[in-house]
This record gives structure tokens, sequence and C-alpha cells, in this order.
């Protein structure tokens, strides 16, 4: 009977072992599932292809002048050439029709061209004649009896957000109209002002500058 308790004991001790040991491996088996991170269901390529934010097209520009507007400069940017009636050259003192797809209100451009010749240190927003963004390189002033075709001249650009069909968006159409300012102190003042009514003014006076001269010359530009 001795024995059999002797068995008996080395039996349940070694049953109380394997116990033991179950517990701690399915104890070991719980922290490892514990410390496995969280897991979120994969995406698809094309649920990817969907979260890609849609790019915008770049806006493509043909150069950069300034240009005054209400009392400040801003930037403006050349998005499609020049437009000018029956082709070039384009002429000054003869009003031309809306290019094709054009509908009105079209804004209008004031250019802005210095008829003295001291003009270092003025702003000129295309600076050398016959070279400007988007412009035609020459003009015809028969109508306002300066000679025949020109290089265009040096000048600048103003407009007026006031105005009906102002935007500054990409595109945008813009009838040129031609003023000629006579003396430096004159445009000293359209400079200062920066804006319409600064023109207005300056115009007011015939000695001081020319009234709006039309042209069948239109430009396409944003403003920045």
């Amino acid at each position: 009977m001795i024995g059999a308790l002797s068995r008996s004991r080395r039996w349940l001790l070694v049953a109380v072992a394997a116990g033991v040991a179950a517990m701690a491996l399915a104890m070991m088996g719980c922290e490892e599932e514990a410390e496995q991170p969280a897991t979120t269901p994969g995406r698809t390529p094309a649920a990817e292809q969907r979260a890609q934010p849609t790019p915008t097209p770049a806006v493509r520009e043909l150069g950069t002048t300034p240009g005054w507007a209400a009392g400040g400069t801003g930037t403006v940017f050349y998005t499609k050439n020049f437009v000018c009636g029956q082709g070039e050259p384009c002429i000054v003192g003869e009003k031309g029709a809306n290019p094709a797809g054009v509908r009105d209100p079209v804004p209008t451009v004031w250019v802005l061209i210095p008829l003295f010749s001291d003009t270092q240190g003025l702003e000129l927003h295309c600076p050398m004649a016959g070279s400007c963004p988007a412009h035609p390189r020459q003009v015809d002033v028969r109508r306002i009896g300066l000679g025949q075709v020109i290089p265009l001249p040096p000048h600048s650009h103003i407009v007026d957000p006031t105005e009906a069909g102002f935007s500054t968006a990409p595109d945008t159409p813009w009838k040129a109209v031609v003023v000629g300012i006579k003396t430096r102190a004159a445009w000293e003042r359209v400079q200062a002002g920066k804006s319409l009514q600064a023109l207005r003014q300056v115009q007011a006076n015939e000695a001081d500058a020319t009234p709006d001269i039309p042209t069948n010359l239109f430009l396409f530009f944003g403003i920045r």
C-alpha cells in the first residue's frame, strides 16, 4: 500500500508539473498575441487610385509683365498670343471686332506710351521697342498720323477692376486702348497713382495726354 501511495504521489506530482507547464505555455501565447500590432484591412489598388487628389492642370504662360490697377502693381501673365483684326500689323486708331468666340463685355487694357524722350528711371512694363510677351512686334500708326508701320513702342499697362468683364483669370481677352503721355511729369503722376482714375486726371489736360485711341489689338492674360 505504501508503494501504491508513493506511486500515486509521483503521478500527482507529474500531473501538477504538467499542468503548470501547460498554463505557462498558455500565458506566453496570450502575451505574444497581445503584443501583435493591430492591423487594418489593406487598400486595393483601385482604392489607392481613388484616394489620390486630382492634379490641377498647369496654366501655359507665354511670359509676364507688371501691370497697374487700383493703386497697386500686379503680375500680368500672358496665356495666349495676341489677335488683331484681319492680321498683322495691328492698327492703332481703328477699333476692331471681337475675336471669334469672344463675347461682350470685354475689359480694356490701357496701353500707355511715353511721347517724350527722357524716360530714364520711369516704370515701363515693356521697356524695349518691339519686344513684349504675346504682343505684336509692329503696329500700323497711319490712322493717327505718326508714319507707317513702326516697332511696338515701349509702354506700360493699366486695367480697372470696376470695369464690366474684368477678370484675373487666365485667357481673359482684353481690348487694347492706347494713350499717349506727353510729358514726364504727367507720366510720374500716373505712375504714382497706378489707376485709371489717375490716368483720367492726366487726360483732363490736353497738354499732358491724348484721349483714348482705339486699336484692333486684343491681348489674352490673367493677373496675380
